[in-house]
């Protein structure tokens, strides 16, 4: 059985490597616009994965009365990497494209992560 700090490290290494393979792939095939707003929509995306996994942690160990707390916090999560996300496009010459294709690498890496430990379970 996998635990979810297991699966969030299985998590963090997939999603790093395919980060990098996206921002060369975004470099070769549009620019280097698009390969930086890849590497900064990945770190957005890792930081928001970090925030969920932490968060996750403490609802873990703490009571039921935390519900609350935890979706505010989420709300709080998401508003920001929105606004982060959004600013990084308006001020600077990040491209779009690799910035939203950024964005996906978390679902994904969760998802092959969790094929990963279901096949070694």
């Amino acid at each position: 059985m996998i635990g979810p700090s297991d699966l969030a490290r299985g998590v963090w290494l997939v999603a790093g490597t395919l980060a990098l393979g996206l921002a060369a792939l975004c470099g070769v095939v549009s620019g280097p616009a698009n390969a930086i707003g890849a590497l900064i929509g990945s770190a957005l995306t890792l930081l928001n994965f970090g925030g969920l996994t932490w968060a996750a942690d403490r609802a873990l160990v703490g009571r039921a009365s935390s519900r609350p707390a935890w979706l505010g916090a989420s709300g709080l999560r998401l508003g920001l990497l929105g606004g982060l996300a959004g600013l990084t496009v308006t001020q600077t010459g990040v491209g779009l494209a690799g910035l939203l294709l950024s964005l996906t690498l978390v679902p994904v890496a969760v998802i092959l992560a969790g094929l990963r430990a279901a096949r070694a379970a």
